[in-house]
This record gives C-alpha cells, structure tokens and sequence, in this order.
C-alpha cells in the first residue's frame, strides 16, 4: 500500500516544495537580479561546456576556469581598445541629445517654435523636456552620489553574478538531478524529457541571442562609421545591439535614435537613408539570420511576445522585461510537449525506433577487386584438409 501511494505523496511534497521555493524568490525579488543573470548565462553555456568535456575529457572545473580566463581577457581587450572612445562618445550623445532633437524638430516642423494655445514654445525646449521625461522614466541619476552609487551597486551585482555564474556552470547537472527528486518515478522520464528539450531550445535562443548582439553592434558600425560618416557610430551601433535584447519595441528605439541623429547631422536625405538600411537589416536578419542561428522552436505570436514583455515590466522591472521571452518560450514548449498536435504525434508515432532504413545498408559494400583476389588467395592457403566445407578436402 505504501509503495502505490508513494508516487502521489512524492508528488505532494515536490508540490509543497516547489511553492515554498517561489514564496523565497518573491520575498527575495530585491536582490534576485545577479542570481537571475547568472542562471541565465548558466543556461545558455552549459551545453558547451559540457560538449567540450565530452570531447576533451577533461575536469569540469579545468573547463569552466579556461572559459573564464579567455573572457576576461577578451572584456579587458576590449575595454582598451574600444572602452575610452566609447565613454566619450556616450557622453557626447548624451549631452547633445536635445540639440540633436532639437534640429530635428526643426527639420520636421520648419520653424524653431510651435504656437500652443496662443503660446509660443521652441523646439529646444521640447526637445529638454522630452529628454527629462526620457530620464525619469528609465530612472537616470540626477546628481554624481547617486550616480557613485548606482555605478557601486552595479559593480558588486556583476562580481556577485560572476560568481555565481561559476557555480552554476560546475554544478548544473547536480542542481537538474535535485529537482528531478521532487518527480515521482513513473514520471520522471517524460519530465527530464521536456527538461532536455526546454533546454535545447532556450539555450540555443539565448546564445544566438548573445551572437546577435554583437553581429549587429559590428555591422551597423561599419555602416554608419566608415561609410556614413556619423559621429557617434560607435556609441549607436552598441545601444543598437543592446537594444536587440527587447523584443519588437527595442528594434524601433534603436532605428528612431539613429535617425535622429542622421537627421541633426546629415539633413532628411541621410535621416531616410538610415531608416531603409535599418528596415533592410531588420528584415535580413528576421527572414535569414535567425531562423538559421536561432531557429524557428521558440516562435511566438507578437500578442504573447508583447504580453510577456509588459508583464515583466511590470513585475520585476528591466530585467523582468528582458527575461520575459525566454520565460514565455519555455511555457510555449511545455506546452507543446505536453499537448502536441494531431500531426506531431502522427509524426513522432510513424518514426520508427531504430536508424532511419536510408541509413541501414542491406548488402555489404562491394569490395575492391584486388582486394577481393587477395582474399581469395589467404582463404585457400588457409584451407584445412579435414574441413569438410573447404572445398577439395580429403574424407577423415
């Protein structure tokens, strides 16, 4: 009796534990973001680093500590190569945005003010006010404390992250094995199965992601540096690339920044330009880069991607805004592990067991013919004289 009612009663307890757990993470929202980033991170290079043990055989630790090592020297490469024009050049958008803004207004409107209301409002005035309204809505520090301290925290949150992150690398498989604990074992098969393939599809999208970044933040300074000539490329190439991060909204932010500037500095013609070159990388990109670096396993409707866009927002902020694809990926996947289609189960039903028949070969492959006369040759020169299946053998 014990033994039929250990499953449920395992299930009952994961179930106890599993809430107990996300009670903790909701009372520790406050601090949860380096830990977060680190699973994240963790999440996506599991899988090389497991693939590179597989092929080296070498220690886990040995693995992660190397991937460590190239890194931080690769982040320190670029800190001095690109880091101080990079902090220069921030700067300098930053504190000419509202005269970049503004001759932008002016472009648009034709005149350097606006009648409202009987009043007579410059275009230089908007473009101060939208900057204000831009930096309390993403929450700027407004003097050089708060500015230290923003930089402090984010400096302990990424050393706390790293560390993390290290851990998490080590002793990913353990922490799998200790959550397949709380499954009872009837069930535990199916639930590793939709753990390896939520898995495969996140870790793909999130290091694809990551790959995305960069191409982008490269391609779009060749284009607007060397070839465009605008004076902050660098710094727009990297807030374009960061900004692939959020979905559909971060796209057109990055395209409305660039243009804006072209706008200020280059006239409506280098503006239009800007904005046809970022349409025809977006669309590069949507239609032949990501199905190939992605793939298409982690597709959502934009309703849903929006949805889970804002609920994270709203929930956990930023990084709840970031995280809340690949949170609603993984429940997509569920899903359609759980509930497939009438043609995916035909599919997966009609697949047979062993390798496919193109791949077995029902007849050896012919020899060739020298090697065939050499076998022939040892076969009668091994020929025994008693056997009576060697032909010509003399009777016992």
């Amino acid at each position: 009796m014990s033994l039929e009612r250990s499953p449920s009663i395992v299930e009952r307890r994961g179930l106890w534990l599993l809430v107990a757990i996300l009670v903790v993470l909701w009372l520790a929202r406050a601090v949860i973001g380096p830990f977060v980033v680190a699973a994240v991170l963790a999440y996506a290079f599991t899988p090389v680093v497991g693939a590179v043990q597989r092929r080296t055989g070498w220690p886990r630790l040995l693995i992660v500590a190397i991937g460590y090592m190239v890194a931080i020297a690769l982040l320190l490469l670029a800190i001095v190569v690109l880091g101080q024009k990079l902090l220069d050049e921030l700067g300098a958008l930053s504190r000419r945005g509202p005269d970049s803004l503004a001759v932008a207004l002016r472009e648009i409107i034709g005149s350097d003010s606006i009648a409202v209301g009987g009043q007579s409002i410059s275009v230089l005035e908007i473009a101060h006010q939208l900057q204000a309204g831009i930096a309390a809505a993403i929450g700027s520090p407004s003097d050089a404390l708060h500015l230290a301290s923003l930089i402090g925290e984010f400096a302990l949150n990424a050393v706390l992250a790293l560390i993390v992150l290290f851990y998490f690398l080590l002793d990913g498989d353990r922490m799998r094995a200790f959550a397949l604990r709380l499954v009872s074992v009837d069930r535990r098969e199916r639930v590793a199965g939709i753990l390896d393939r939520i898995h495969e599809v996140l870790g793909r999208w999130l290091r694809g992601q990551l790959f995305l970044i960069v191409l982008v933040a490269f391609v779009v300074y060749l284009i607007l540096g060397p070839t465009l000539h605008l004076p902050f490329a660098l710094a727009i190439a990297l807030l374009t690339g960061v900004l692939e991060i959020i979905p559909l909204v971060g796209p057109i932010v990055a395209t409305a920044i660039a243009a804006v500037d072209a706008l200020a500095h280059g006239g409506p013609n280098l503006a239009i330009t800007v904005v046809i070159i970022y349409f025809v990388l977006r669309q590069v990109e949507d239609q032949l880069v990501s199905p190939v670096v992605i793939g298409r396993a982690v597709h959502l409707h934009p309703v849903v991607t929006i949805f889970a866009v804002l609920v994270g927002l709203s929930t956990f902020g930023v990084l709840g805004g970031l995280l809340g694809v690949p949170v609603a990926a993984a429940l997509n996947v569920t899903f359609r592990e759980l509930y497939p289609t009438q043609d995916a189960a035909a599919e997966s039903a009609m697949q047979p067991a062993g390798p496919s028949p193109w791949q077995r070969r029902p007849f050896p492959r012919p020899r060739p013919l020298g090697r065939l006369k050499a076998l022939r040759s040892s076969t009668r020169a091994t020929r025994h004289p008693r056997c009576p299946l060697c032909p010509g053998a003399r009777p016992p």
